[in-house]
């Protein structure tokens, strides 16, 4: 990385141990936009447990310019780095793409946005997992015999954020199965 590079995401550590008590009311007042992991607990016995924080500069800066935006005293460690994969880090501040790691019961929820930070936890799928999503979406309306897409979206948002993405995508495909559902079992009903 040269020195004049420039980006728009950045991230650091935050030590709960060395950060001070209120660093979180600390980034929320600079008015920078800012997303926080839930505490990351280590499954080894070297790590410390530790924040993961995203900063988002809005218009891409270097990295001096970056690390001069975050208040002294936060990150505690003082180590701030470029963000080459946004929205892979952004998954990964609740593992979402980890399996093996600890998950976070409340989702997406655990994530602290702070200052409106655009969060952005879609991710670019193959063919083959687009396929795998489709069936999946169409299995689930079929079994919970959904009748509406709103409701779909709200099975959805709790259950699969991926599964959401791609239904709400997919409006015209799904809104339309679905409404055609509805009709053959008005009409089904009726005979």
């Amino acid at each position: 990385m040269g020195a004049s590079s420039k980006y728009r995401y950045f991230t650091f550590l935050v030590y709960p141990e060395s950060a001070p008590e209120d660093w979180r009311k600390v980034l929320k007042r600079t008015h920078l936009q800012f997303a926080i992991s839930p505490l990351h607990q280590p499954d080894d016995e070297v790590s410390k447990p530790h924040y993961h924080v995203i900063y988002h500069a809005g218009n891409p800066v270097t990295l001096d310019c970056a690390r001069s935006y975050i208040p002294e005293g936060v990150p505690a460690n003082g180590y701030i780095e470029p963000a080459r994969a946004p929205r892979n880090l952004q998954r990964y501040l609740i593992h979402l793409d980890d399996p093996e790691k600890e998950q976070f019961h409340g989702g997406v929820k655990c994530i602290d946005v702070l200052n409106g930070f655009p969060l952005d936890l879609t991710r670019d799928f193959s063919a083959a997992e687009r396929r795998e999503q489709r069936r999946k979406v169409h299995d689930l309306i079929r079994e919970l015999d959904v009748c509406e897409y709103a409701d779909l979206l709200d099975i959805l948002a709790e259950f699969d954020l991926d599964l959401y993405d791609y239904a709400c995508n997919h409006t015209i495909l799904f809104n339309t199965y679905i409404t055609s559902r509805r009709n053959k079992k008005e009409e089904n009903a009726q005979s």
